[in-house]
């Protein structure tokens, strides 16, 4: 017999409510075995036929005492048509309180009612925390006990019952077909409201045509075509007119009298259960064949197609096999954070050339995000759904190189696979390829990859027919490739295939205003960064760009101890850089005076010796004590042009102003 396993949260009223609601239905034919989460035990292992949980975060859960997590059913739940009426008296627009056992629950609770027609009231989730008191009424599945004391009106729907999406569930994975079980569920729709629009009407007339997948298919998102055994076609989805361009309405027509020669072929060829791939008109399309039982009665086959823009698509199983193999684009625009107007400029015009076909060449230093910016533009492509693959040419050996990009035929060379391999270029047949690091491509190389990119066209190694292909190029490179040119180490008629769209994204040291924001976004966790900190790390020009900054995060992330990220949780090669701060005087020589600018300096260096800061009124009366001419508004500016060059630092409120330690040794040279 099969079994049916309910796991709930602990021992309450509620897997005895489940368990009757469940025998309703299905009565004798299956045995119900009931689970505790609070009693589970580690490596214990539950092998009913299926598996029933009532939320989906349990369901995760639950996943650690199955083998198989398609044996999981969550429970979809909806209320009795006649403890549901009260809600539909109720004036439009008003508050309603939803009460339940948890904040899930009630969110629930608010979903099944929108989903079964209750959306002429506003439905507000109930926190415990909170009070209500302009609220009047109050609905509540059965929880009547959780209901605040001032609400004036509390309408209980009841228990809710297992909807009969669920029950439907149920039949199609344990293979039920018993007349009476289906008589029951027809009984039970009466009264219990679905909460998926018109599921009831249309299984009611499933059972009485005799037909219970006819639904199934019609709704299906796949082609879908049932035949009789006689051959009449009973059933034709919109989804398979479009795909097999079918105009005519051949509903009822015997497959021998169809016009369509090929749709004919189609549905007389004896196709097995795995995919079948053939060419349709000018379309490559797949199909499966089912044969259909109801009652225990073969009543007819299925098809299910789907369309295949290219059959590549299929041999390689994108789905899956480029996941695994990590030839997807994972990152999008939204991934490139940026305070910088640079950068956002760099975003726009990618985004623009996201929507082309056309060739793109992306520069920039090493470490600057030359792929997250190419997979981002596939992702905005149209090409978005088909393979990205990536190459670094630099990286591999150059007597693989070739192979890898364009493969080759079995015996091509000692060591070849048998049968051959394919090359990266026709693995992202009807994608994206991103060639980095391309002006490190060897020269015979360039030549054969130009030939690819005016002719659409591969040639394996060791190959003697050419194999068409449909691929958009990105190439990146971090080198001057006129220069490379000029040098005859890159090839000019590449350059100028290749340089069609062009992207330069600006080093890390030209975008400031994105240093501190990546830095705290590359820390794992929640952490200040102290002036001086952000000073040195202003300053630094960092030569490997977003992956250095990244490595120092992960170094700061290790090190840092405390809630403030200071100097000493910095990596060496932050702290122990020769720094010239020639710049920095000439910059104070041309705007303010040199003198008095020494003087305020050496004023606030003072005080912070002894811990504290000065304002600017502290600081005027410092040096008035001094016989020192300044005014308020000349500490002013001078306040304003050191702070600009990290200097100075002011904190908030009254607290004044402290030299940096960039300003400390500024100081020190203008002594």
């Amino acid at each position: 017999m099969k079994t049916i396993g309910i796991v709930t949260d602990g021992l309450s009223t509620l897997e005895v409510f489940l368990n009757n609601n469940i025998k309703m239905i299905f009565k004798d034919k299956l045995k119900i075995n009931n689970y505790f989460f609070n009693n589970l035990q580690k490596g214990q292992k539950i092998d009913d036929d299926i598996i029933l949980v009532m939320l989906r975060d349990r369901s995760i859960k639950l996943k650690n005492y199955i083998d198989d997590s398609k044996k999981i059913i969550i429970i979809n739940r909806s209320v009795k048509q006649k403890d549901i009426y009260r809600l539909f008296s109720l004036p439009k627009n008003i508050d309603v309180l939803v009460v339940n056992d948890n904040k899930e629950t009630i969110l629930e609770t608010i979903s099944m009612l929108y989903h079964i027609g209750i959306n002429h009231l506003n439905l507000i989730p109930y926190d415990k925390e909170k009070e209500y008191k302009d609220i009047k009424v109050c609905v509540t599945p059965g929880e009547t006990h959780l209901v605040p004391d001032y609400i004036e009106e509390v309408i209980d729907i009841g228990h809710r019952f297992i909807d009969i999406s669920t029950f439907l569930q149920i039949i199609t994975k344990l293979k039920i077909d018993d007349k009476e079980v289906t008589q029951r569920l027809i009984k039970y729709s009466e009264e219990v409201i679905s909460i998926h629009s018109g599921i009831n009407h249309t299984y009611k007339n499933l059972t009485v045509e005799n037909d219970e997948l006819k639904s199934i298919i019609k709704l299906s998102k796949n082609g879908m075509i049932l035949l009789s055994n006689e051959g009449i076609i009973k059933v034709l989805n919109e989804s398979v007119k479009n795909i097999l361009d079918i105009k005519e309405d051949i509903i009822g027509k015997n497959i021998k009298n169809l016009d369509d020669k090929e749709l004919k072929d189609i549905l007389n060829k004896d196709k097995t259960k795995d995919d079948n791939v053939i060419k349709y008109k000018d379309k490559y399309i797949t199909i499966n064949k089912h044969t259909i039982n109801s009652f225990g009665k073969n009543i007819g086959s299925y098809f299910c197609i789907q369309e295949v823009t290219y059959i590549k698509k299929l041999e390689q199983n994108l789905s899956k096999v480029l996941k695994d193999k990590g030839q997807v684009a994972r990152y999008t625009f939204d991934d490139i954070k940026t305070n910088s107007i640079n950068m956002e400029n760099t975003k726009k015009l990618a985004r623009k050339i996201s929507k082309s076909d056309y060739t793109v060449l992306i520069t920039g230093e090493s470490g600057t995000g030359k792929e997250l910016l190419a997979q981002s533009i596939h992702n905005e492509s149209n090409r978005s759904k088909q393979p990205f693959i990536a190459i670094n040419c630099a990286a591999m050996p150059e007597n693989l190189l070739e192979s890898e990009l364009f493969g080759y035929e079995e015996g091509a060379f000692t060591g070849a696979l048998k049968g051959g391999k394919k090359g990266l270029f026709e693995q992202a047949h009807n994608g994206t390829i991103f060639l980095d690091e391309i002006g490190d491509m060897p020269m015979y190389l360039q030549t054969k990859l130009l030939r690819v990119l005016q002719e659409n066209q591969i040639m394996p190694v060791g190959g003697q027919n050419v194999i068409d292909i449909d691929v958009r190029v990105i190439a990146a490179t971090n080198r001057d490739l006129l220069k490379m040119i000029k040098e005859e180490k890159f090839r000019a008629d590449l350059y100028y295939r290749i340089n069609v769209l062009p992207i330069h994204i600006p080093p890390l040291r030209e975008r400031k205003e994105d240093i501190d924001m990546m830095l705290k976004h590359f820390i794992k966790r929640k952490i200040k960064v102290s002036e001086d900190v952000k000073i040195i790390i202003n300053d630094y020009d960092w030569p490997g760009n977003i992956r250095e900054l990244r490595n120092a995060a992960m170094y700061i992330d290790t090190m840092a101890s405390k809630d403030e990220v200071t100097t000493n949780d910095l990596p060496h090669n932050l702290t122990n850089i020769k720094r010239d701060y020639k710049k920095d005087i000439d910059y104070i020589k041309n705007k303010i005076s040199l003198e008095k600018t020494v003087k305020v300096m050496r004023c606030i260096k003072n005080h912070n010796d002894l811990n504290k800061s000065l304002g600017r009124n502290a600081i005027l009366k410092e040096l008035i004590k001094e016989d020192i001419l300044i005014s308020e508004g000349e500490i002013r500016h001078i306040l304003e042009v050191l702070k600009g060059r990290n200097i100075v630092v002011s904190k908030s409120g009254r607290k004044g102003s402290e030299l940096s330690q960039k300003g400390i040794e500024v100081l020190k040279l203008l002594k």
